[in-house]
């Protein structure tokens, strides 16, 4: 593969303790141009991250241990380029209803349209 078409693949990140749930979504956002891996937890994520950036992360709203912010901040420093999707199953979580978090990582609710899923991971790719 050349350097130019190294560069030209948009690379995702899926954290979810649900093993059937990362599966799933991994399936889905599974494109040529993507490349797609998945982990179990914040730290199994963070490990990943120390040698490999990514443009764009899925987060489990409700990691054990974790939370999803906490995570999503980590993710921001490591990859500052990189946009978080924080995948809420809770009205009541504290974020807005514009599907915003107080540090303007991206919300979607589960259980979620796939189509939204894609729609908001390509419209990561563009910002």
């Amino acid at each position: 593969m050349s350097e130019t078409n190294k560069q030209d693949i948009y690379r995702v990140l899926i954290v979810d303790e649900d093993a059937a749930m990362r599966e799933l979504l991994a399936e889905l956002l599974r494109a040529p141009n993507r490349s797609v891996e998945v982990r179990d937890g914040a730290r199994t994520a963070l490990e990943f991250l120390q040698h490999n950036p990514i443009d764009v992360a899925f987060v489990e709203a409700a990691l054990t241990g974790a939370s999803a912010q906490h995570l999503a901040d980590r993710i921001k420093k490591l990859c500052p380029h990189a946009q978080v999707v924080i995948c809420a199953g809770r009205l009541s979580q504290p974020w807005d209803s514009a599907g915003r978090t107080r540090k303007g990582e991206r919300v979607l609710r589960q259980p979620f349209n796939f189509g939204e899923a894609l729609e908001l991971a390509d419209s990561c790719k563009t910002e």
